[in-house]
């Protein structure tokens, strides 16, 4: 057995190794944020402690070192090192009050990477828990699920033999990627099907797409960017090309509602086919020096654009929205988020990493919309169960159920035509109505809402939200009628 002093000396050096460790990440912080500020001309760091010297914090550092002493000297349980150092590395992060800078370990910073490169190895399968079941709810077009079948509605019983039900999302996911040409077994239970069903998927690289073309009508295109990853640049380019060899002539409508962002570089490489020649946006850092400005050396198109917009147009994409606002296209919808700073992510050891916020972009009129957003030329607002209804997920509901996700479900008969009872009862009405829907569906008349019920009512009703979007519609008509168009262009100028 250790005698007091050794465990005294064993307890002193790990406390050290938890202060070394601070301080080096933190060290790691200082320099990490002059490396991205080379070329301004000069950077000072916080004049109120020297983060190579515990001692310049005087009483804090003493407080930190005194907490962890007594955590391992009278502490009930056994101490994780490991989770104490982590939770400290949190702390430091959480300190800042900065709720875009943050700390991923390992599997955090794995999934993180998923969403900024757009592609990750998997089946091809969003997936949603509801009552502890996974259930999928949407496959990736041209991925292995999409090609072996799977269909929104399956609930994911099992993988690679091992349970998913009630096990969580996170869970699922990590046994559901793998590495290219690596195989999966599902055992899956299908709406409308008693026996279950088991399928084996081949993983493949499954490639997110970010942008999507269609034509309005004849000369008048639309493009939609979900959000900005490493391919999307490239993407558009190539659809916006294929829109212009065929004819866009009455104008373009670019769709960045709900798009929370990404890679800046990929919005910027989308604003210089579209910006009129000059200024995108400008970065400054600490103090307010320019760290860099981004211009665009685009000829002025020969149609018009106008940019739908809403609450959840955030970052990257409020950046491509403020530089073509301001070069003179037209923004339709509701204010949008108001995320006007830049995150850099830096590597860790041991695989995990640092999202900083490092600097905040201003419009090329030099305006700072960080907590502001932009405002639309024309505030068209959406019809709250045309935003809402995509994340209705109630499960499974039967007679005489009440609640928010009845009332959710009446107001979406209601859109559909049906009549409904009592406001928020599966009532006798609510279920004859149900019923009615059923049979025009082709399904089973149950008079109670299952899975293959909400499959059917999703999709009745995404045809719903395309045809009476009124956004979109309000965009059509200015874009139609160009004297109300160049009324509100001349506003802005």
């Amino acid at each position: 057995m250790d005698s007091d002093g050794d465990r005294f000396k064993s307890r002193r050096g790990w406390l050290m190794a938890v202060l070394l460790f601070v301080i080096i990440v933190g060290t790691g912080l200082a320099a990490f944020q002059l490396g991205l500020v080379r070329g301004a001309s000069s950077v000072e760091s916080d004049p109120g402690f020297e983060l190579d010297s515990p001692e310049s914090l005087e009483e804090e550092w003493s407080i930190f070192k005194e907490v962890l002493e007594r955590l391992q000297s009278s502490y009930l349980y056994p101490l994780d090192p490991v989770e104490i150092v982590r939770g400290a590395v949190r702390g430091v992060v959480e300190a800042l009050g900065d709720p875009r800078t943050g700390f991923y370990d390992q599997q955090e910073f794995e999934n993180f990477m998923i969403q900024t490169t757009g592609s990750f190895g998997g089946i091809g399968v969003r997936i949603v828990e509801v009552d502890s079941e996974i259930i999928v709810f949407e496959t990736i077009p041209d991925s292995p699920a999409a090609a072996a079948g799977v269909f929104p509605g399956d609930r994911l019983c099992r993988a690679g033999g091992q349970l998913l039900t009630g096990e969580g999302l996170e869970h699922a996911a990590e046994i559901l990627r793998g590495e290219k040409g690596s195989s999966v077994t599902l055992t899956i239970k299908r709406p409308g099907r008693e026996e279950e069903l088991e399928l084996t998927l081949e993983r493949d690289e499954v490639k997110v797409e970010t942008v999507f073309s269609r034509w309005v009508e004849a000369g008048l295109g639309y493009i939609r960017i979900d959000s900005f990853d490493s391919r999307t640049g490239a993407s558009f380019a190539g659809q916006l090309l294929l829109l212009e060899t065929a004819g866009l002539r009455k104008g373009l409508i670019l769709d960045l509602r709900d798009n929370p962002g990404g890679l800046v570089e990929e919005a910027v490489k989308v604003a210089k086919l579209i910006v009129p020649e000059g200024e995108i946006t400008r970065l400054v850092g600490r103090g307010g020096k320019v760290r860099d400005i981004h211009y665009s050396n685009a000829q002025e198109k020969d149609y018009p654009i106008l940019v739908l917009v809403n609450e959840e147009s955030a970052s990257a994409a409020e950046i491509l929205a403020g530089a073509l606002q301001e070069s003179g296209a037209v923004l339709v919808g509701v204010k949008t988020y108001g995320k006007a700073t830049v995150q850099h992510l830096e590597k860790l050891t041991g695989g995990g990493a640092l999202l900083l916020t490092v600097a905040r972009y201003l419009t090329p009129s030099g305006k700072d919309i960080d907590g502001k957003g932009l405002e639309p030329d024309v505030t068209v607002e959406m019809p709250s169960l045309m935003k809402n209804y995509r994340y209705f997920l109630p499960g499974r509901l039967s007679r005489d159920d009440y609640g928010a996700d009845v009332k959710l479900l009446q107001e979406m008969l209601a859109e559909l035509g049906y009549q409904c009872g009592r406001e928020g009862c599966l009532d006798e009405a609510t279920s004859a109505a149900l019923d009615d829907f059923q049979t025009a569906a082709g399904l089973e008349t149950t008079g109670e809402f299952d899975d293959l019920t909400w499959i059917n009512l999703r999709e009745a009703f995404e045809k719903i939200v395309r045809q009476r979007d009124p956004q979109l519609h309000r965009a059509v008509e200015l874009l139609k009628t160009p004297g109300k168009l160049a009324l509100v262009e001349g506003k802005n100028n």
